[in-house]
């Protein structure tokens, strides 16, 4: 008969939660690059499970190695600000370290924050180059679409800067105490899911931000509960049926400083859910939601005639689910949008100008999320349940309607990253 005992470590309290960890060094944060050479990802480390590093792996060699280690860029205890950890809490971000990057468009440079500050590399170059160094807590670190600014909220107000030259702009200087720039507010961030308040157009000429005001919300008070410790945390917070934050838009041009204010229209108690540039940088469209969340229009800017119009309208008896598959098909002046209005959530295909070309997917089953789109081909690429609700796979269909076809095999529930041309996948 087997001893119970075995010799083995009597596993503790102390033990579960120490590194390393007992459920391994999985990585975390998985993306494609851009031109399709590499896996990038965070891992923690054997020592620290909870301190992160940036890795990749090499696709044609098959080789892994870590790019940064986040110790050798930055040491000592990480201060979070208190902006920083709400963003952190709502983005599910865990952990120390390098906890998120961005991959610049073109893939030839890796952008993440660090203790505040920010570090960039460009591919083909040793180390990392420190955009920041402030005392203050920068957040929501950008880099713009072609890679020659980073952008960042500093002190309530947004900022940018270029690269090359270092030359710092600040694009908004009134933010303090109420009045917030670029910054999603609470709601967005905890309810709706959108962590950010400003959008840099493709071509990089202009920038959209939010200013919120949140003088008309009342404070309340409410417990952050620790293993070891109560705080009672002050907080703006707009209960069912008190006022909600005040809601701006413009549009300001990074060279000139010309700024254009966007006509939300006259109900001020609204939410603004989403932002998007159209791809020729000159149209603006946000989602506009009533209160009650049973209206939701998709709204387009013409900057440059300062025009706006509602490009579609959905409703609801209940409430409208809000999703993030709104994509622009820059060749054909057309659009992929996700609605629930035939019941279950599906993809549409619409012109420009709001028409409705064709349904894409149809069915008594949902479409979880756009993935990728492969315009060379002709194709789109999404997850879904259409063999059954108990599984997560990749599908494809024709942007000219037709056939679905399963990517994945069934038997499990997956996740998948594209790279940007949709030309190389991976799924987990």
């Amino acid at each position: 008969m087997l001893s119970t005992a075995l010799n083995a470590e009597t596993l503790t309290i102390e033990r579960i939660f120490s590194s390393p960890s007992l459920d391994g060094n999985a990585p975390r944060a998985l993306k494609v690059s851009p031109d399709g050479e590499r896996v990038t990802f965070l891992k923690g480390k054997q020592t620290d499970y909870e301190r992160l590093d940036l890795w990749e792996y090499h696709i044609e060699s098959g080789e892994t190695r870590m790019l940064f280690d986040s110790n050798d860029l930055q040491s000592g205890e990480e201060v979070l600000s208190d902006e920083e950890k709400a963003r952190r809490e709502r983005m599910r971000l865990s952990g120390s370290g390098i906890v998120s990057y961005q991959w610049s468009d073109d893939g030839k440079a890796l952008l993440f924050p660090l203790g505040g500050d920010v570090f960039y590399h460009k591919l083909g170059e040793k180390g990392a180059k420190q955009l920041l160094d402030t005392e203050a807590f920068e957040t929501d670190i950008k880099l713009s679409p072609k890679g020659n600014y980073i952008s960042f909220i500093r002190d309530q107000n947004l900022y940018v800067k270029h690269i090359a030259s270092g030359k710092e702009t600040a694009i908004t200087k009134e933010g303090g105490g109420n009045i917030k720039f670029g910054m999603a507010e609470f709601v967005a961030q905890e309810e709706m899911g959108r962590m950010t308040g400003y959008w840099w157009s493709p071509d990089e000429s202009k920038i959209a931000f939010t200013k919120v005001d949140e003088s008309p919300v009342d404070v309340i008070t409410r417990s952050e509960i620790y293993a070891d410790d109560i705080k009672l945390i002050e907080q703006k917070y707009p209960k069912a049926g008190t006022p909600n934050v005040l809601v701006e838009l413009a549009i300001q041009d990074i060279k000139s400083g010309d700024r254009t204010w966007v006509d939300l229209g006259d109900d001020k108690d609204i939410y603004f859910a989403r932002g998007k540039w159209m791809p020729n940088s000159s149209t603006f469209t946000y989602q506009w939601q009533t209160r009650d969340q049973q209206t939701l229009e998709l709204r387009a800017f013409d900057i440059t005639e300062s025009k706006q119009k509602v490009l579609l309208t959905e409703s609801s008896d209940t409430w409208v689910n809000l999703h993030d598959d709104l994509y622009f098909l820059k060749e054909q002046g057309q659009f992929i949008w996700a609605s629930e209005r035939d019941g279950f959530k599906h993809l549409y295909l619409f012109d420009n100008n709001g028409k409705l070309v064709k349904q894409l997917t149809k069915g008594d089953w949902v479409v979880d999320s756009v993935e990728a789109i492969d315009t060379a081909n002709n194709r789109l690429y999404f997850s879904g349940r259409k063999d059954t609700p108990l599984e997560s796979h990749v599908y494809s269909v024709s942007l000219d309607g037709g056939d679905i076809t399963r990517v994945t095999e069934l038997g499990a529930y997956h996740s998948a990253a594209f790279s940007k041309d949709a030309s190389i996948f991976y799924f987990y």
